[in-house]
């Protein structure tokens, strides 16, 4: 398949003829025409069975796929996609129904400082006019940026202002279904949404409504949702355990790693403890909080530090500290005291990524977005009370202009799924 990207990329994208590609790949330009312009390569085609360490991890995932009707999907399983995966869901006529947004776009990991310099003087690279990465040197060639040549020719590699690189799903994957549904909240808020547009995906707004003893889809409901059960519900802290700082930037991943700011970091960390076991005397068992991985050790506190054990299973999460992108569980659902200790921004290089391809995107509706999934996960979800320590000002007006319904959200920000 490396062949046949190499192809495209060379004739489709860098203009090169069939017969300059063919002598340097000891080719007929009649093969090279076809590969760079066939779009299906499974037509009149028997499946063939493929060995191979990508493929062989999914194969009973697939094989329960086949004795069902459709398809829910674990995201991780389309990340690492090979062709013969690709194959299978593209003869078959499947409906995916992923049960959140997915990781669709990630910055590459493995590159140095210096490493995208190198690339681009050095003449294995060069970036098009949409900033995607393409790979000019030999397809052979065997060297330590062999991933970088890979996701080039994939077609998936975008450059941001020749500083990073990012990855991008391959958005075709969601062509080989016959219908895409993703059930979700605040759809608006969320990079997949983005991405989509960033991509020309069209989709359509659902609402799930109740009919009788069933619930069924509704397009583009303009149903107002009523929030008032969860403005009673959602006990927001409002007291002196929030006076950390008023500006908008306070408890940002850059924040936490400011060595000025290390005083209120201790604060921080005092109030956290502060708020759980003195104020709302909470055991380890009601406790939910979270804050960025790399800060986490900063604040916690004796009795509410554990974390989900590596490969647990149990129904009944154990860990007090999540993920604060936590999403698609229940497992804490009897947790009723949380902490949600941080200042929610995009990442630089994501936003840099989304600016410079025009997609303008709302930090505040993906902050909030973040912030409302993660505070499901809790007993809110079961329509039982939780108590939130939120001391970020900016996220916690967030969250309060939410349930006032005062946020200027688009007209789809309270749709439940959505269909592409």
């Amino acid at each position: 398949m490396n062949d046949i990207n190499y192809i495209k990329q060379e004739v489709n994208i860098k203009g090169r003829s069939y017969s300059d590609v063919a002598k340097q790949m000891g080719r007929d330009p009649r093969t090279i025409k076809k590969y760079a312009d066939k779009e299906d390569w499974n037509e009149n085609q028997h499946r063939q069975v493929r060995k191979g360490k990508v493929m062989e991890p999914v194969k009973p995932i697939v094989d329960q796929w086949l004795r069902e009707e459709d398809i829910a999907t674990t995201h991780s399983l389309f990340a690492m996609a090979d062709c013969d995966l690709i194959d299978l869901l593209r003869w078959e006529n499947y409906t995916l129904i992923v049960d959140e947004v997915m990781d669709v776009i990630s910055v590459l990991q493995g590159l140095r400082k210096d490493d995208i310099p190198v690339l681009l003087n050095s003449g294995l690279v060069t970036i098009s006019g949409d900033n995607r990465v393409v790979w000019d040197a030999d397809l052979w060639m065997d060297t330590k940026y062999n991933f970088v040549r890979d996701y080039a020719l994939a077609g998936n590699l975008y450059a941001v202002y020749n500083t990073a690189f990012i990855w991008n799903f391959p958005v075709k994957i969601f062509d080989l279904f016959q219908q895409v549904y993703i059930m979700t909240y605040m759809f608006d808020g969320q990079l997949q949404r983005y991405y989509y547009d960033l991509h020309n995906v069209e989709y359509d707004y659902y609402s799930v409504i109740r009919e009788g003893n069933r619930y069924e889809l509704q397009l583009k409901s303009e149903i107002t949702e009523d929030r008032s059960r969860l403005k009673e519900l959602i006990q927001v802290y409002e007291g002196e355990l929030n006076d950390i700082s008023d500006n908008m930037y306070s408890l940002s991943s850059s924040w936490f790693k400011n060595p000025h700011n290390g005083p209120k970091i201790k604060q921080l960390k005092n109030n956290l403890y502060n708020y759980l076991r003195n104020r709302q005397k909470a055991l380890a068992e009601r406790i939910l909080w979270t804050t960025f991985k790399e800060a986490k050790d900063k604040i916690k506190g004796k009795g509410f530090s554990k974390e989900e054990p590596e490969g647990s299973n149990n129904d009944f999460g154990q860990a007090c500290f999540t993920a604060f992108n936590l999403r698609a569980t229940n497992k804490y659902r009897h947790k009723d005291v949380l902490a949600f200790c941080l200042n929610r921004y995009m990442n630089p290089i994501e936003k840099h990524f989304f600016d410079q391809q025009n997609v303008k995107v709302d930090e505040d509706l993906l902050a909030l977005s973040d912030l409302l999934q993660w505070i499901f996960r809790s007993a809110v979800r079961e329509g039982k009370p939780v108590h939130i320590y939120i001391p970020s000002r900016r996220m916690r007006d967030l969250l309060k202009k939410w349930l006032n319904k005062e946020l200027p959200c688009s007209n789809h920000s309270e749709v439940y799924s959505l269909v592409i």
